[in-house]
């Protein structure tokens, strides 16, 4: 075999090495950006499933609120649960118009940006919701009951005062509370198993509610070190 014969088959074996080592990049992205959009999927979801909830409690409450409008007592309730289930319904359109900006054409910086904004914007949702979710829960039964304060209020503290001043005591001490426990899990303090163990399954830090996010940005890490990789070699 001579020198040229020597030097095609190496060159057939360098474009093989080549198209080989295309392919497994080819496929490693591909695998990790699957896996970064069935992620936002499931953001997605969980967006569209909560919004769907709130349109339909905030549809019941008009219906609430206008067929008993005479009734000061249910349309002030239905008011305010309308002024909290638009809240919810705008923080989770906010959300889904992030996703829809996501696009893996776009560059990885661009949609870390993205990515950042709605990580905030869902611990947001989730911290309003924890925040308000006593008060929540009580119109709802209220609306869902149609109880009449002004009527239902004479009655129980004449037979179970306790009872009202039990859940007015909570509904005042509630928001303290609740604030109390968002700066605990803000804090940067030592914290004890107990609170390292409930600020991974509170869904109201970044690393229990953006569980998801965080895997598709550290997918999109590793895609962004292999292309660095490709280009020095």
């Amino acid at each position: 075999m001579n020198i040229q014969d020597l030097q095609m088959d190496w060159g057939s074996q360098y474009d093989k090495r080549v198209a080989q080592n295309n392919l497994i990049i080819t496929l490693f992205k591909e695998s990790r950006q699957s896996k970064i959009r069935a992620n936002f999927r499931k953001i997605a979801v969980y967006s569209i499933l909560f919004m769907t909830f709130n349109i339909i409690v905030n549809s019941y409450t008009w219906l609430i609120v206008v067929t008993n409008f005479d009734n000061p007592s249910l349309r002030y309730t239905g008011i305010l649960m309308l002024a909290l289930s638009y809240i919810v319904i705008f923080m989770n359109a906010m959300q889904l118009n992030s996703i829809s900006k996501i696009n893996n054409s776009k560059p990885i910086i661009a949609l870390q940006k993205i990515i950042s904004k709605l990580k905030t914007q869902r611990i947001k949702h989730n911290r309003f919701i924890f925040i308000f979710s006593y008060l929540y829960f009580w119109l709802m039964v209220f609306l869902v009951f149609q109880l009449d304060l002004s009527i239902l209020i004479p009655v129980v503290w004449e037979n179970a005062a306790s009872v009202i001043i039990v859940n007015l005591g909570f509904l005042v001490l509630w928001f303290p509370l609740a604030f109390w426990f968002l700066k605990k899990y803000d804090s940067k303090d030592g914290l004890s198993k107990f609170w390292e163990k409930m600020k991974k399954e509170s869904f109201l830090t970044d690393q229990s509610v953006n569980f998801s996010l965080n895997k598709a940005l550290s997918y999109m890490q590793e895609i962004k070190a292999f292309e660095k990789e490709e280009e020095i070699d």
